[in-house]
């Protein structure tokens, strides 16, 4: 019994149209004995909140900052709006879709982001991850739709990013797959998709500039969770039916390995 988290951002999580095609493969997955657990973002739907109170985002290094009065303002945006327009979504689906955060059932407990000449902040870093209501859920046939705020161990509130929650997750149920769909087909490496990169790959590319900015932790961070346990991480978009099942079988996006004799660029 293979099990699969999918991490979904950007248009993927905000296309009413995309998730669909998305449920109707991954309800076909779960049929088949695969055990599913989706996390989201869900930025943009946080930024315009933040918009409507004339907050405007910050971020640093990529994270959003969140100062202690926006929380309230993730946790609509993310826990409330994001979270349950997905879950209605994937119900209609016919999944058996349940909606929960990381601080429900002390999933996650995370620790404050520390940022050079920042004010006290709600952003945070997983700290530790509990994943008996998730082991729950699966084991009962619901599938779970996580979003990545959470819980301090004061109890307060703490916005995690997306990414990082899907890789603390995923090492915490034993995923043979963690698949994060998001804007991009792949890695590119002048301008071609790789279908799979090792470490010493990754960290060449890092050293000569092939991969920048957002994508360096997103790797580093991935080869971190394979170590961990899980078996292989995909990285790519979804754009058509099927393509859930052409990730899975590794010909759509890049796959992040332990070891990779060979990198090979995709047509």
């Amino acid at each position: 019994m293979k099990t699969i988290v999918i991490k979904a951002g950007g248009k993927a999580a905000e296309s009413s149209s995309l998730i669909t095609e998305m449920a109707l493969e991954i309800k076909s997955l779960i049929s088949e004995g695969y055990r599913i657990v989706f996390v989201h973002g869900g930025g943009a739907a946080v930024s315009s909140i933040q918009k409507q109170y004339n907050l405007e985002p910050r971020f640093i290094d990529g994270r959003r900052m969140t100062s202690v009065p926006e929380m309230d303002l993730v946790d609509m945006g993310l826990a409330g709006l994001m979270n349950k327009h997905l879950v209605r979504l994937f119900q209609k689906s016919g999944l058996n879709a349940v909606g929960l955060s990381g601080a429900d059932g002390s999933l996650i407990i995370s620790e404050s982001a520390e940022f050079t000449g920042s004010e006290e902040n709600r952003t945070g870093t997983v700290k530790d991850v509990d994943p008996s209501l998730l082991e729950i859920l699966m084991k009962n046939n619901f599938f779970p739709v996580l979003s990545s705020v959470s819980t301090d161990s004061d109890g307060k509130g703490m916005n995690i990013n997306a990414d990082e929650a899907a890789l603390a997750v995923a090492g915490a149920v034993n995923a043979d797959d963690l698949i994060f769909i998001s804007d991009i087909p792949g890695i590119l490496i002048q301008g071609a998709v790789v279908s799979s990169m090792d470490e010493k790959y990754i960290e060449d590319s890092i050293s000569n500039g092939d991969i920048q900015g957002g994508m360096i932790p997103k790797v580093r961070s991935s080869l971190a969770a394979i170590r961990q346990g899980v078996k292989e991480i995909q990285i790519t978009n979804y754009e058509n039916p099927g393509d859930l099942e052409k990730i899975i079988a590794g010909t759509k996006g890049t796959s992040i390995i332990l070891r990779n004799p060979a990198a090979l660029i995709k047509d």
